[in-house]
């Protein structure tokens, strides 16, 4: 048991790591990556939220979180072009699904198996519940706004 929380334990920080790690190869911005912080029972969702379902050794979602505002200027900073409307909850879904598949083939390398889905896009408030466990790690990227990444882990992994 104590084992099995260790290897769980392990690929939860891998994951993690993978994700950030990701967000720098994909984001042409400084990346700066705050304290994470352990979620229980339930967290609120306010704005944009990509969700990115994760099977395999570390079953849950990887969810990026952050304003519309702060999704536009991310995409306005990447491609040179303002986006709005629309093309911002598209946008926002693409970045993140390229970060999830970045971070499925870091982790593979490392003998983690993991598959991914096809990102769900989430507008406006909600509350975010029925998972075991989540981790939450601010990220903030230069002149393009405040996100929260979160690995929401399922109950029974």
């Amino acid at each position: 048991m104590v084992q099995m929380q260790q290897d769980q334990n392990n690929i939860i920080k891998e994951v993690l790591n993978c994700s950030v790690e990701a967000f720098k190869a994909i984001v042409p911005l400084e990346l700066t990556v705050g304290q994470p912080k352990l979620l229980n029972g339930s967290f609120h969702h306010h704005a944009i939220g990509v969700f990115i379902g994760i099977t395999g050794d570390l079953p849950g979602r990887i969810i990026l979180d952050g304003p519309e505002e702060a999704f536009a200027r991310l995409g306005e900073k990447m491609f040179g072009m303002p986006i709005e409307g629309e093309m911002v909850e598209s946008f926002a879904g693409e970045v993140v699904n390229m970060v999830a598949g970045n971070m499925g083939m870091t982790l593979s390398a490392k003998g983690i198996k993991i598959d991914i889905t096809p990102p769900t896009i989430i507008v406006g408030d909600s509350k975010i519940s029925g998972f075991k466990q989540a981790i939450e790690l601010p990220l903030s990227f230069q002149d393009a706004g405040d996100y929260r990444l979160v690995l929401n882990i399922e109950k029974g992994a």
